[in-house]
């Protein structure tokens, strides 16, 4: 594992680097690297071996550019109201996609099955499957469900680096490996740039994973895969963490989420990670319309956790009898904002090719109304909410193709009457 790395490890990793995306601190492209000549990569391989011998990086490779971007709806005056995006480096990327090729068959059989971030054939369409399968196999046994999605206050910035060390030694079998990913975490700093021109000064990380890692999600992985046992079912996809108890009452499902919640409070502040008590909700699962409207009484250090009848995890909404009518017309919303963008761009005296429209429209509409479709596809609400879906096949949706006259100027337009209509009942095999 602690051998010097090798051309087919480097183009590997080359291969794997996205185009088109920003340069770090050294202005160094993505393309650059990939364009590069046999000789560069010979010189460049033995450089990345030279620097893991040594357990040295350079100090540019340490230095990140942070990117403030207002999000949509809020007030530019709340610091709270902006995303970072940070720009790392792009030789500091190739090395750790190499270092991540020679850990992660390591580290992936160790991490628990509950887990599913960020590992290969797990997805989040797996995670809210698990957790709805197992909600309905409640309603089957005649069970009361109670639910508690909890929230991780900026999880991957608060890592533990001492603690972190601490759990990469009892997993990977390497020391000269894990110390030189604790020497690729130390000494991080970055300048913070907003998108009028504004430049913070030089500011120090002592902890965390650097953000936009293809590693960190790896690291923070290892940093809580020794989650205490609960009696409570736990799902996790990376810092979504969820836990579900299913009773014949709801005292004695109140009574095992406080115990639960209690074991998990303690291990997150053991190893300084801060759980966000006001983002944290519970709720509870039934068929008894008698108590549509009952919440659970599930607290957190002397703090009762907000109740929700419908909580959103994974961008799925799951309501008390999973029927997601409330998920299914926020899809519709979502996805009728976006057919009249694509309206838009196949314009009658002007418009986008066929590529582009067809391109455009598997990225924008049926990537979101496809998300989680084996979840809620035989729901009662999928007719009326798929109706949207049905219109983009529609010659009405789009103007009529243009004059013959005038077909000479203009793009060729996408023939969507050709395109078959996509059924409710296909949804889920389409997302196979």
């Amino acid at each position: 594992m602690s051998g010097q790395f090798s051309t087919a490890e480097l183009r590997a990793a080359i291969g794997n680097l996205r185009q088109g995306k920003s340069p770090g601190h050294d202005n160094i492209h993505p393309e650059f690297v990939t364009h590069q000549s046999e000789t560069t990569s010979a010189w460049l391989c033995s450089f990345f071996s030279s620097c893991f011998q040594r357990s040295k990086l350079p100090k540019t490779w340490r230095r990140a550019a942070v990117i403030a971007l207002l999000k949509p709806g809020k007030t530019a005056e709340d610091p709270k109201a902006y995303r970072p995006i940070s720009l790392l480096c792009v030789p500091f990327k190739i090395m750790e996609r190499m270092i991540l090729s020679r850990i992660e068959p390591v580290v992936d059989p160790q991490l628990p099955r509950e887990q599913a971030g960020f590992r290969r054939g797990r997805s989040t369409v797996d995670q809210v499957t698990l957790l709805t399968q197992d909600i309905e196999d409640s309603f089957q046994a005649k069970e009361k469900v109670g639910v508690v999605l909890l929230d991780l206050t900026a999880a991957y910035d608060t890592v533990w680096h001492r603690g972190l060390h601490l759990k990469l030694l009892r997993t990977i079998p390497d020391r000269h490996m894990v110390k030189f990913i604790m020497e690729m975490l130390s000494n991080r700093s970055f300048i913070l740039r907003t998108s009028d021109g504004q430049r913070s000064r030089l500011r120090r990380l002592r902890n965390g994973v650097p953000q936009g890692s293809v590693l960190s999600p790896l690291l923070f992985n290892i940093y809580i895969h020794d989650l205490p046992e609960t009696t409570s079912r736990q799902y996790g996809y990376a810092d979504d963490l969820a836990i579900m108890l299913r009773r014949t009452t709801w005292s004695a499902v109140e009574q095992g989420l406080n115990q639960d919640m209690s074991i998990l409070a303690a291990y997150l502040r053991k190893w300084r990670l801060q759980l966000s008590t006001g983002k944290t909700v519970s709720a509870a699962y039934h068929l008894c319309n008698g108590e549509a409207k009952r919440e659970l009484s599930v607290s957190v250090d002397n703090k009762r956790l907000e109740h929700q009848l419908a909580p959103k995890y994974l961008g799925v909404r799951l309501d008390r009898t999973l029927s997601y009518k409330r998920h299914l017309e926020e899809v519709r919303a979502k996805v009728t904002a976006r057919v009249s963008l694509i309206r838009r761009l196949a314009g009658t005296t002007w418009g986008a090719s066929a590529r582009t429209l067809r391109i455009s429209t598997q990225a924008l509409v049926f990537s979101a109304a496809e998300y989680c479709a084996p979840v809620w596809s035989r729901s009662p609400h999928v007719k009326k909410s798929s109706a949207v879906l049905l219109r983009i096949q529609n010659k009405d949706t789009f103007p009529p193709k243009p004059p013959e006259a005038h077909t000479v100027s203009q793009p060729k337009h996408f023939s969507w009457s050709a395109q078959p209509a996509l059924q409710p009942d296909t949804l889920e095999k389409r997302t196979r």
